[in-house]
């Protein structure tokens, strides 16, 4: 059958038909295509199950038992086209499970989680002054002292023979060593607070090279002719006493060059003058480790006791020049 039916075609397969009942009158209207769904006749036990429909196209009256089929229900869930059982659903995802992940390469990680309170901060990798693989053969270097206590001068020995003198003493070669001890002089100004970590990092190398018995650690503010002790201020002596002869002094400090300009405890020149004096009068050697550059040396620290720049720069061989 081709084109729009009307009440006429109705009438006339119902003649066919012999139709009588209203029930028959509306199945025919419908298969016509006019009016709602044809009315589906009861299902028996032989019929096959109808297939099951998806939660998403069910008609929500069957979950009411007690609401009539009879019930006229919205178009959505009655027309049923093809255009309507091939679109694709879409599935909504919760905002907190979806990947928050930046679609640009070019992105940086988050910061850290701020501290709490009460949380003690991380303290970041010491980076210390001098290059970790040669600092222990760089203070050797510098604090080493050199005596002839070494292996038999062959050479020395044979001369004197050949001139036929006596060997009153048993000549030998020179010897570094490290027995007669060291004592650290280290500075707790405000201007030396920034190498802190530094100084005990060179504390400790020297306590390993040295020994713990061999090695004194003497702090003091600014000059140590003010007063020095190994712990705390009440614990320094006034004046300051050097060591015994022989024994090497490493002086960490700024020499009074760094800090703030109109600083009133700035150590003076005569100051570390009369300290230098008092420690070779004694029969010690000094030599000061700056962690400045040598243009911002004061000008009369050179000629007054050797000094070498604390830096990853620093080699052995400027260690030894500093010695000469």
């Amino acid at each position: 059958m081709t084109g729009e039916a009307w009440l006429a075609d109705v009438a006339r397969a119902a003649r066919a038909l012999g139709t009588r009942s209203p029930e028959d009158f509306a199945r025919i209207a419908a298969l016509l295509g006019m009016g709602g769904p044809p009315a589906q006749p009861p299902r028996t036990s032989r019929e096959e199950p109808e297939p099951d429909i998806p939660a998403w196209q069910a008609p929500a009256h069957e979950k009411d038992p007690a609401r009539s089929r009879t019930d006229t229900d919205p178009p959505v869930f009655r027309r049923r086209d093809q255009s309507a059982r091939s679109t694709t659903v879409t599935v909504l995802v919760p905002a907190e499970d979806a990947d928050r992940r930046s679609p640009y390469s070019w992105t940086t990680p988050s910061l850290a989680r701020p501290r709490e309170r009460g949380e003690a901060a991380r303290r970041p990798a010491h980076l210390p002054l001098l290059a970790p693989r040669s600092t222990a053969a760089l203070l050797t270097m510098l604090l080493s002292r050199v005596t002839p206590e070494g292996e038999l001068d062959v050479d020395r020995a044979t001369e004197e023979l050949a001139r036929a003198r006596p060997l009153t003493a048993i000549p030998r070669l020179p010897l570094s060593t490290l027995r007669y001890g060291v004592q650290i002089l280290a500075d707790t100004s405000g201007a030396m607070e920034p190498f802190a970590r530094d100084v005990d990092d060179v504390i400790t190398h020297v306590r390993a090279l040295a020994g713990v018995a061999g090695t004194q650690v003497l702090r003091f503010a600014d000059v140590p002719l003010r007063g020095a002790g190994p712990g705390s201020r009440a614990t320094w002596e006034r004046p300051y006493r050097p060591p015994r002869p022989g024994v090497r002094v490493l002086i960490l400090s700024d020499l009074g060059a760094g800090g703030p300009t109109l600083n009133p405890w700035r150590a003076t020149e005569q100051e570390w003058r009369r300290t230098i004096d008092l420690i070779r009068r004694r029969g010690c050697e000094p030599v000061a480790l700056v962690p400045l550059p040598e243009r911002h040396w004061p000008s009369w620290a050179r000629l007054l006791l050797p000094v070498l720049t604390w830096d990853r720069g620093t080699t052995v061989g400027k260690a030894l020049g500093a010695r000469r």
